[in-house]
């Protein structure tokens, strides 16, 4: 995978989970991995607002792999909805097992503005930021929201986003990106068929 500076990616999901599991871009084509160290990660943390921008992740490989399995089972479980299947029972295992082990660090804590979930570990633990990915993940479960996850069109993106959309015809992650690319290739598609249909000379 290449590598490229999370900064530049786009947070256009709809949902905390989704956009960790879009870190990866371009998935059916060259991939692009944007969290492939822990400094990248607690960047991208620091974007979607789960780490302060003074804070930094300490982690070692392992605990980095680690992040990328529990992104990569995110990934497998929403790819099923968005193709319209059940998520397996393996995955919805997996999710358990996973929200099981992050549990315990989670508290509620009373603020001026009502409850709120905090989370107690330290910048040496992944589940300081996996923790609210993964509460993510099963509240848009929980509420319903599964029909309404989506698999971008475009032939190389790969990127789940979740359908707002009043009609409910959300077809790109973006617009402006994918949504941009495609219609370009449709003109270009157009055009040259047409074209092959002019005769010479005229």
């Amino acid at each position: 995978m290449q590598k490229h500076p999370v900064e530049s990616l786009q947070i256009i999901a709809g949902n905390l989970a989704l956009d960790f599991v879009n870190t990866v871009a371009n998935r059916r084509g060259k991939s692009r991995d944007y969290v492939d160290s822990a400094a990248e990660f607690s960047r991208w943390s620091q974007r979607v607002g789960l780490l302060e921008e003074d804070q930094t992740l300490r982690l070692n490989t392992q605990q980095l792999t680690d992040v990328r399995n529990a992104r990569e089972m995110l990934h497998r479980l929403f790819l099923s909805l968005a193709v319209g299947k059940a998520p397996s029972a393996g995955s919805i295992v997996e999710l358990n097992s996973w929200l099981a082990r992050v549990s315990p660090k989670r508290h509620m804590k009373w603020t001026k503005d009502g409850a709120t979930w905090i989370w107690k570990s330290s910048l040496h633990d992944p589940d300081r930021v996996l923790g609210p990915i993964l509460l993510s993940a099963s509240e848009l479960l929980v509420k319903g929201l599964g029909s309404k996850v989506r698999e971008c069109g475009d032939e190389f993106c790969g990127w789940i986003f979740l359908d707002r959309s009043q009609a409910g015809r959300r077809r790109w992650c973006s617009m402006a990106d994918c949504g941009n690319r495609a219609k370009a290739r449709w003109h270009y598609r157009r055009r040259k068929k047409r074209d092959a249909k002019t005769p010479r000379g005229k």
